[in-house]
């Protein structure tokens, strides 16, 4: 019984919603991008002007705003990826970020609200800065990341607190009854990204293993066709009328996700194995939970 109540907890915990995805992307505009490679545990660093504002992002921006665009080994596990944009001069570059997969499709969406600012503190200057937690899956080499700003964001500023009231908050005398300073948020600016290996909670690349349309096989004449895909109906309800969505999902797929979910299990990643367990139930398929439930179960 305590196992029972242990099992529906857990769920509960890591059922975590997933973003809507806004942003729409050109993948052919992706590609011709000049990507900068990272390197595993080193920070690289951006300068962003306004010199360099890139045309292509005032449809999903809403301006004409510089990237910073990154390109990540995919092949060494789950990901933390660190994003870092100081202030500077009085102004600072309020990103916005999105995560591509291997083929430059949007996986990822992550607006300014992600981006949380910090106070200066040691050697660390007023910031805004957001760790991203990623599991890219195994059939890709890199994913991408591109970093923006949005002319919402540009039409607004922030308020950080006076130098000397921070010099006094740290060395714990009374702060003086100065104004705080009001940041411009601006195209110029900075931005830092490191990224090391971590538990990522967000796959991408799951739409490279999924198939786009039902498989078929060639017959000859006077046999029946057979495809190799398990049709998963999903039912919706919308306001009291309930609409029946299909889904095929193919066989590979349903047991990538099993053997994953096995694999994260006996790694004792209970995280990474609710969310593929989320992802695939997203997709219709039940098994996952079914893995998941015996593989807890037994231990």
């Amino acid at each position: 019984m305590k196992k029972s109540l242990f099992l529906t907890a857990l769920f509960a915990c890591f059922a975590l919603p997933v973003s809507a995805q806004t942003v729409h992307i050109n993948p052919q505009t992706m590609a011709n991008l000049p990507w900068q490679d990272i390197t595993f545990s080193k920070t690289l660093t951006t300068e962003l002007s306004e010199q360099q504002k890139q045309a292509f992002t005032t449809s999903f921006a809403g301006t004409e705003s510089p990237v910073a665009a990154y390109r990540i080994p995919a092949n060494q596990g789950s990901l933390s990826i660190e994003i870092t944009s100081p202030v500077a001069d009085n102004n600072v570059f309020i990103p916005s970020a999105v995560i591509l997969d291997s083929n430059f499709n949007l996986a990822a969406q992550y607006d300014s609200s992600h981006f949380q600012f910090k106070e200066e503190r040691g050697m660390q200057p007023n910031r805004f800065t957001a760790e991203l937690d990623l599991t890219p899956t195994a059939n890709q080499d890199y994913i991408y990341l591109l970093i923006y700003t949005t002319a919402q964001d540009l039409s607004t500023t922030t308020t950080v607190p006076h130098p000397a009231k921070a010099y006094a908050k740290a060395t714990g005398t009374q702060p003086p009854a100065i104004d705080d300073i009001v940041v411009k948020h601006s195209r110029h600016g900075e931005v830092a990204v490191n990224v090391s290996n971590g538990s990522g909670t967000r796959f991408i690349g799951l739409s490279d293993i999924l198939p786009t349309s039902k498989k078929t096989t060639s017959t000859a004449v006077g046999t029946t066709a057979t495809t190799a895909t398990t049709t998963a109906t999903v039912a919706k309800a919308s306001q009291g009328n309930k609409q029946a969505v299909t889904t095929v999902v193919d066989k590979d797929t349903e047991a990538y996700f099993n053997q994953a979910v096995k694999k994260a299990l006996k790694a004792n990643d209970i995280n990474k194995a609710m969310n593929l367990v989320n992802e695939a139930e997203k997709l219709g398929l039940t098994s996952p939970r079914q893995t998941f439930l015996k593989q807890v179960s037994a231990k």
